[in-house]
């Protein structure tokens, strides 16, 4: 992708209450991604949601299903797809299909016979080559998808700054003990995210999270809405909205340093201004804490190399 292809749509929902409201903003960001998700008549997207815990999304800490519904709408309505997969893999403290039961999912999308939830944890799983890891192994339904749609949380992250697309990508590594990469997880985040690079990237920035995220910190009133058709450059610009230099976070740099998506980029529609909206962050004196701990349990935590 050329840099100045890359481009990040930023729109308000004044309502958040409102599915109407979501659905027409939404619906407008949307229109304006039509080359990159037009496929086939008759073929399959999946989306990689962010559910982290059996947690609503009132708490900054899970995707809003009546965006992800939004979405589906309109990708029926406007692209003619067979079925769409909403799919999360199992972690160490969640079990997917008990989210999708939980949280209401199901119940949700009950109506909408082209949706189907799947556990990438559960399918087949094939090789992807990785940069740093070895024997990385990635979901084969969501690897062949015609489409693979990104669709993450607005969040801090204790140890990378911020949690959005990129490390959402993480979260699709198939195995449910995920932690065993967290000695190198800026570099984990870039090999899940190279590995299968989503076609569009939609963040719920509804109601976000600050200070002790990507699991415990604050909920956030933002009310936006984010696309775009480069994961980095979303990710680039969630942590400017945040209030973090990007360069700061782990995998932004080594997205960088790689030349992976594009840290030069459009942004359209309507964004805050200023872009920052200072998010709290952990207190250093916690993360020194939080860090040593760390040391402690797992030997070393090096994010850098």
């Amino acid at each position: 992708m050329k840099q100045t292809d890359s481009r990040v749509w930023i729109e308000k929902v004044e309502n958040i209450f409102s599915y109407d409201e979501i659905k027409r903003v939404l619906f407008k960001i949307l229109d304006n991604f039509g080359n990159e998700v037009t496929r086939k008549p008759k073929t399959n997207a999946l989306i990689k949601l962010n559910l982290c815990l059996l947690k609503g999304p009132e708490t900054g800490a899970t995707v809003d299903p009546r965006v992800v519904r939004a979405v589906a709408e309109w990708l029926i309505s406007n692209h003619n797809f067979k079925k769409i997969y909403l799919a999360e893999a199992d972690a160490t403290h969640l079990d997917a299909e008990m989210a999708f039961k939980i949280l209401g999912w199901r119940e949700y999308f009950r109506d909408m016979t082209q949706v189907e939830f799947f556990n990438l944890s559960k399918d087949e799983k094939v090789s992807a080559r990785g940069h740093y890891l070895e024997n990385l192994e990635m979901s084969r339904t969501m690897m062949e998808a015609d489409l693979l749609i990104s669709f993450a949380k607005l969040k801090t992250h204790t140890q990378q700054k911020i949690t959005c697309i990129m490390k959402n990508q993480f979260g699709a590594i198939p195995y449910k003990y995920k932690i065993i990469y967290h000695a190198k997880l800026a570099q984990a985040i870039y090999d899940a995210t190279s590995a299968r690079i989503p076609d569009l990237s939609i963040v719920d920035g509804l109601i976000a999270m600050e200070g002790n995220g990507p699991t415990n910190g604050i909920p956030k009133r933002t009310k936006l809405l984010l696309a775009s058709n480069d994961p980095v450059s979303m990710d680039h610009v969630c942590a400017r909205i945040m209030g973090f230099n990007p360069l700061n976070v782990p995998h932004l740099r080594l997205a960088a340093r790689n030349g992976l998506g594009s840290m030069q980029y459009e942004i359209r529609g309507t964004p805050p201004d200023p872009l920052n909206l200072r998010f709290k962050f952990l207190p250093k004196w916690k993360q020194i804490v939080k860090k040593g701990i760390g040391i402690v349990q797992k030997g070393t935590i090096n994010e850098e190399a």
